[in-house]
């Protein structure tokens, strides 16, 4: 990284102020620091203290300048149109996430309204963290399909996180950014969004999640309902010790939790020498099937997952193309999983638009929606032709999965 002139920061005191030779070596522009400093400035003005302005704005600027995320800096970052707290320990929401999971609420909100609206929407998702995406798929739906009856389940093993993802559903409600969740109404729709503390490596600790909570079109109020899940997603660790080292910047090393990136070790060896010993003993084996590498261990879980409960769309955040192809190549490996999300490809299938898709996201689907490209890959000696979406230049960030039988009705 080059250095920074000496005049800038002249010139950065001239037009900004003192705060801003804090702030330039984080920020490297004037532009960006200015935008930095007013956003301080107005974090500051927003939540009173006996403490004088000047003083808090001096003593921030000098947290960002040590390098501190401006998320935990300032306590919150957008994230559609909601405002989620943020808090060190818990992984920052990204951009990336945001425009998947608005693409996702398109699909569903489209695909509902041309079908039967009355059947409930049962949305899953594990890995929650400050539960920016089951927050806002509950946001976008509840205001979009007003009569649609609406279960989301947010998942994480860490308390710390579950208390988060709790307190940022209150302060999103107590703002009016959602209706509120309800049992029933004249209407008989009923909406609910609950955060849960769970292992997902642990069957006993999440299989009674999974098996229990979602609704049913003939779920009431006072029954559990014994329905299917629409959605699964999930953002787990998906990065290698060595891609942590070397690939992640200074301030996401620093500062943000490693455990939220970097699958634990112990992890990769629980679940490759004892897992399916234990728990699937007469079950087909995904790991004799296909190999994946260590950072690829949450999406082998998943997929178990999805082998088990056969979600209706499964959407895991990726870190790039290579383990997109990677996660899409352990789905059409595994003859469960391709026969669930794949089909047989005829062309009846294709014609109805319900022969399963496994798909790659781009980065940036926002304005790119319709862009679609065909690439190859690897699967037990012989390519496969998968559907990617999303800005042609844009990096691989999530893995998709449609079963078959069901239709999207794209944006």
């Amino acid at each position: 990284m080059p250095r920074i002139k000496p005049q800038l920061f002249w010139q950065g005191r001239k037009k900004l102020g003192l705060n801003a030779a804090k702030l330039l070596p984080v920020c490297r522009t004037l532009e960006s620091t200015a935008n930095e400093l007013r956003w301080i400035k107005q974090h500051v003005a927003e939540t009173p203290s006996i403490i004088p302005f000047g003083a808090r704005v001096w003593k921030l600027c000098d947290k960002r300048g040590n390098g501190l995320p401006l998320a935990y800096v300032l306590g919150n970052q957008p994230f559609g149109d909601l405002e989620i707290k943020c808090r060190p320990g818990v992984l920052i929401p990204r951009t990336e996430t945001e425009s998947y999971t608005i693409h996702l609420s398109n699909i569903l909100r489209r695909s509902l309204s041309k079908s039967d609206p009355g059947q409930p929407l049962n949305i899953i998702d594990l890995c929650t963290g400050t539960g920016c995406i089951p927050l806002l798929l509950y946001s976008q739906l509840s205001r979009s399909l007003p009569s649609q009856s609406l279960n989301v389940v947010g998942v994480d093993i860490s308390q710390k996180t579950i208390n988060l993802s709790r307190r940022n559903l209150h302060h999103n409600l107590r703002a009016d950014r959602f209706p509120p969740p309800s049992t029933s109404d004249s209407s008989h729709t009923q909406r609910s969004i609950h955060f849960l503390k769970a292992d997902i490596f642990s069957p006993s600790s999440l299989d009674p999640i999974l098996s229990t909570t979602p609704l049913s079109s003939s779920s009431t109020s006072s029954t559990a309902g014994t329905g299917e899940w629409d959605l699964l997603t999930s953002n787990p660790p998906y990065i290698s010790p060595s891609g942590f080292a070397l690939s992640t910047s200074r301030s996401v090393r620093n500062w943000e939790p490693k455990l939220a990136l970097v699958p634990p070790v112990e992890r990769v060896d629980l679940h490759q020498k004892h897992f399916y010993d234990h728990y699937y003993p007469d079950n087909e084996n995904l790991l004799r099937k296909v190999d994946y590498q260590p950072e690829d261990v949450f999406y082998a879980r998943l997929l178990e997952i999805a082998r088990t409960y056969g979600p209706k769309r499964v959407l895991m955040e990726v870190g790039d193309m290579e383990q997109a192809k990677r996660v899409a190549g352990m789905v059409l490996g595994d003859g469960k999983l391709r026969r669930l999300y794949w089909g047989e490809g005829t062309d009846e299938e294709k014609e109805k638009g319900a022969g399963g898709a496994v798909q790659i996201w781009r980065d940036d689907l926002v304005g790119f929606e319709g862009y679609e490209e065909v690439l190859e890959v690897g699967v037990g000696g012989r390519n496969e032709k998968i559907v990617v979406k999303g800005h042609p230049e844009g990096h691989g960030r999530s893995v998709y999965l449609r079963r078959v039988g069901v239709v999207d009705h794209d944006v």
